[in-house]
Order: C-alpha cells, then structure tokens, then sequence
C-alpha cells in the first residue's frame, strides 16, 4: 500500500479581534485543508503538518471499535494550582518509559499490537520514529483538555507529536502562547493524523474544549519519541 505524503497546513487568515480561523479537515482523500474564508494576512504556523485519511473510514471505524474494547481505560485526577480534580477524559499510556505529569503516574506498558501496527504505519508516513502513545477517550462533549504543550518529558532528539483522532469530530483549538489574539481551530476527521513539530509545538497551545453539541465519543491516540530522562 502506498503511503499518502503528508502536507504543511496552509495558512489561516489572521483572526480578527474576537474571532478565530477555522479549518475543516476533508474526512477522506489528500485534499489539503480547505478555509471557510480566503486567507488575507497569513497566519502560518511552521511545523504543523496534516495527513487527511492516514486510515480510511472503515479502518477507523474498526480500529476506534477495538481499541475502545481492548484499552484498559483508567479515571485519574490531576493536580492544578493546587486543587485535585477529576480529569475530564479517560487516558492510558504505553512505552517503554513512565511518564508523569500534573500528578498523574503511568509506569511502562507495552504497546497493544494495533497500537503498535498504527505506530509503524505513522512512522511511514512521517519519517519519524515513535517509540510510545497516550490514548484519550473523550466519552461526549462534557469531556475535553485544556490548554497545554506535549513538552514535559525527554524526547531525545525527536519532539514532534503526531496525533490520530478516531470516532468522532471534535474541534481541535491552537493558541499562540504569547498572543491569544492568534488562534486555530481545526475540525479533524476520524483516520486524520495530524503532526505538532517545530514552532507549533513550541510556540503555540492546543486545546480540545467542551462543546454542548451532541457528540459520541473520539479517540485520540498521541504518539511520541521517549527516552529515559
């Protein structure tokens, strides 16, 4: 099989006092992006590059049944400026190496073999190596995650975060880290990978907020390159 190439994110129009760009990722073929609205000033975010359909729409549909059987989900809570709160998703983690944040601990766990299947097929199309996944299970719209960098673990060399999303379509959010006048928002479809590199994983915050739409549950499996710290 082919492996489809991988395109830069074209660039949005530059979002005005109280507004923000949106892009609506095709759910099948290699079209790049498409903008509701033709770009004026650019608001090109170096580093962010997406794949449409990395899996077709049957491939997702059947690696979102399983992997939604096969994940040994777990609730955690987290710990945020000092308050201990329920985590509004269900994770797991799996690599070779323990990964701890905001007082959540995963000790390491091998990768399933699908997880393991879609790692090898993520690094085809990337040129990149992954060696471990976070798997988020947001249930409806009440879950989501706020705004943060995927910058709190050793990478060795290899920082980029290549996230797949399965199940259902949720709004992705960007936000410069410095200029919340600068923000995306990307509606990604079920099979679509998208990669975090560069500038947009260092300068620029992602977020998937709470929606009151009627929504059924979204996988996002985010891979990464660990290394022992």
């Amino acid at each position: 099989m082919a492996v489809r190439p991988m395109y830069l994110l074209p660039a949005p129009p530059a979002a005005a006092s109280g507004t923000r760009s949106r892009c609506q990722i095709p759910a099948s073929g290699d079209a790049l992006c498409v903008f509701r609205r033709c770009p004026t000033q650019p608001l090109s975010i170096p580093g962010l590059r997406i794949l449409p359909a990395l899996l077709s729409p049957e491939e997702a549909q059947a690696a979102m049944e399983a992997l939604l059987a096969a994940i040994p989900w777990e609730d955690q809570v987290i710990t945020m400026f000092g308050r201990t709160v329920p985590m509004p998703r269900r994770i797991q983690m799996f690599g070779p190496h323990g990964y701890r944040y905001s007082g959540v601990v995963h000790p390491p766990r091998p990768l399933l073999p699908l997880l393991d299947a879609l790692r090898l097929r993520i690094e085809a199309a990337t040129a990149l190596p992954f060696n471990a996944v976070l798997a988020n299970l947001y249930r409806d719209g009440h879950d989501s995650v706020g705004f943060h960098r995927d910058d709190d673990y050793a990478h060795g060399g290899q920082p980029a975060v290549a996230s797949l999303s399965l199940g259902a379509v949720r709004r992705f959010r960007l936000q410069h880290r410095k200029d919340r006048t600068r923000s995306l928002d990307l509606e990604l479809a079920a099979g679509s990978l998208l990669l975090i590199d560069g500038e947009a994983r260092t300068e620029w915050l992602h977020a998937l907020p709470r929606t009151r739409l009627p929504v059924g549950p979204r996988i996002n499996l985010s891979y990464r390159h660990m290394v022992a710290r």
